[in-house]
């Protein structure tokens, strides 16, 4: 393999990597984004295999803003989006003053 092709395959599949960075998208209350919680991102298989969809959950929370469970309402029909969105749900701690008890959220799992 010449250099110059090494070359062109690195500069396309890095072209690639960042036309293609993932996003996600919340239905439901801005308690998630105003919380800091991180959000889930593709993994690099999951990217490459141009997975998508909408994963509906559905979380219960206590008075101290801790995540308490979360249950998949909606699938989004792959099993790695869906396991993301509840261990990055599960790691969120809300701030005081976010709704105790169960509420919604949604990740729209999309490409750019």
């Amino acid at each position: 393999m010449s250099p110059h092709f090494r070359l062109y395959a690195f500069v396309t599949t890095l072209a690639f990597a960042l036309a293609t960075l993932p996003a996600f998208a919340m239905e439901a209350d801005q308690a998630f984004a105003a919380s800091g919680c991180e959000a889930p991102s593709y993994d690099q298989r999951t990217l490459n295999d141009e997975e998508h969809g909408l994963v509906k959950l559905n979380y219960l929370l206590d008075d101290k803003g801790t995540v308490i469970d979360v249950k998949i309402i909606d699938s989004s029909g792959s099993r790695k989006l869906d396991k993301a969105s509840l261990r990055a749900l599960k790691a969120c701690r809300f701030q005081v003053g976010a709704t105790p008890g169960w509420n919604t959220l949604a990740f729209a799992w999309t490409l750019k």
